[in-house]
């Protein structure tokens, strides 16, 4: 993906100044990790069409949102979403903690192994 038609969104920005140093670096790494995720699925086989991009772009605005937590201007509108899905994996994770105790999971298939979560 490159800056010229991506999916990456920079915002909010707290002044109208160009985006420091610090974040523009991780805005960079942010579409280098598109790039790197793109490349690898294809080489791995995956057809990667327009829905799997605009996925990947997902990803990659919430890891440049992550990012932007060690920054002096840190208020990014997806931290929220970030801190709900911790919340919602954590407690995903604890369910199937839940099934395995009760051996409800244990059907030998690896798919079914809770430690990926």
């Amino acid at each position: 993906m490159k800056k010229g038609g991506s999916n990456i969104i920079q915002f909010p920005k707290r002044s109208v100044d160009k985006i420091e140093g610090m974040e523009e670096y991780d805005l960079e790494t942010t579409y280098h990790i598109f790039d790197i995720v793109e490349e690898e699925l294809e080489e791995l086989g995956y057809e990667v069409n327009n829905r799997m991009k605009a996925d990947i772009s997902v990803l990659a605005n919430l890891l440049y949102a992550s990012f932007t937590r060690n920054h002096n201007n840190q208020g990014h509108i997806f931290h929220a979403v970030l801190d709900e899905c911790n919340i919602m994996i954590k407690a995903a994770k604890e369910y199937m903690d839940s099934l395995e105790d009760k051996n409800e999971l244990d059907d030998g298939e690896p798919s079914n192994d809770n430690n990926r979560l």
